[in-house]
């Protein structure tokens, strides 16, 4: 699971996208896959037993021109210095140099939700290494509504990191009553991300297709699938260079309430594009039949088991959604939760 301060992980459990694929690594960590036998990153270009090399990092674009390592650097004015009155949560677990889509989780001391259509809230970005007391990045955050049963988020994009190395997120609301509230925390922004990056070739994945509802079933654990979304893999959607939308969730597995939910935004999105649009779904861990029913299959040591793909598209948290154009490259990339409209925009960059 993504590691996140601990005051705020009963709340972030609740509302974030599922990150149970593989730990959120720093700079010269694994990208994606597993973690290795002992539980820690590989060194910087060594793969994992799960994933590819790591690239060495790019010091041209480093905060302070150093690599990555060494002890933990304290900043003032930041946690865990000094304590506020809000905790925000970023919930997307790529943040990388260039341009991001952040989704934000906001709670106070006593871990009450509070996002609300109402409340406005701003996002500051604070490169510390270089200056802790000015924001180098201000935007105004977009409610982001998710289920019915939960709060939502907030979002803003794009957002453009110059650099990677230590960040600061300040989020500032404004209370209904007047006034505003503040609240910090200090988080990683990583050389590359681990998934493909937009404008990048999609990966050739071979994924799984079906042709019946038996088949779905073994594959699928959606209540209501979509035949559409199984007729086609991957690698047969570049081969045809046709458009296609890949989403990764797995709606009975999910450790939250958001995964079954994508899947049902994707769906509905889909209705304007089926005709210039292939939409895949992929399950990412494997599955196994239990009685007629669809369960994990676990490892030694009892961990789910990622089928291929995830590896393939350098998945660390789900649900994660890609949109590709006919050309075979990323036109988008959705982590997490994202609404229709968003989705709809980015079907029509590969489709206008």
């Amino acid at each position: 699971m993504t590691r996140f301060p601990l005051a705020a992980l009963a709340a972030l459990l609740l509302i974030s996208a599922c990150t149970g694929i593989a730990p959120a690594t720093p700079p010269a960590a694994t990208p994606a896959g597993q973690p290795s036998p002992a539980g820690q990153p590989s060194p910087a270009g060594q793969p994992s037993p799960a994933g590819p090399p790591t690239p060495t990092p790019d010091l041209s674009t480093s905060c302070t021109g150093q690599p990555p390592g060494g002890e933990a650097t304290r900043y003032p004015g930041w946690p865990p210095d000094e304590t506020f009155e809000l905790v925000p949560i970023p919930v997307s677990s790529e943040l990388a140099v260039g341009p991001n889509r952040v989704l934000l989780n906001l709670v106070d001391g006593q871990n009450n939700q509070l996002a609300s259509p109402e409340r406005a809230v701003e996002m500051r970005f604070y490169d510390l290494a270089n200056d802790p007391a000015t924001p180098a990045v201000t935007v105004e955050a977009d409610y982001l509504p998710t289920t019915e049963e939960l709060p939502g988020l907030y979002r803003a994009s794009p957002v453009e990191f110059p650099c990677w190395g230590d960040w600061g997120l300040e989020a500032v609301t404004t209370e209904p009553e007047g006034g505003e509230r503040v609240g910090r925390m200090v988080f990683s922004v990583r050389p590359t991300t681990s998934t493909p990056a937009v404008g990048a070739p999609a990966p050739a994945s071979d994924t799984p297709t079906a042709d019946s509802a038996d088949e779905i079933a073994a594959i699928s654990t959606d209540t209501e699938p979509d035949p559409a979304f199984y007729d086609t893999s991957v690698e047969q959607a570049l081969a045809e260079e046709r458009p296609f939308l890949l989403i990764f969730s797995t709606p009975a597995f999910c450790a939250t309430r958001t995964c079954g939910p994508a899947l049902d935004i994707v769906k509905s999105a889909a209705a304007d594009f089926r005709d210039e649009v292939t939409f895949i779904h992929v399950e990412p861990y494997r599955l196994r039949q239990v009685d007629g029913s669809a369960q994990l299959e676990l490892d030694e040591r009892n961990q789910p088991i990622v089928v291929e793909a995830v590896d393939q598209w350098g998945l660390i948290s789900e649900p994660y959604i890609f949109v590709v154009g006919a050309d075979g490259r990323v036109a988008a990339k959705l982590e997490g939760v994202a609404s229709e409209e968003e989705i709809e925009a980015a079907l029509r960059k590969v489709t206008d």
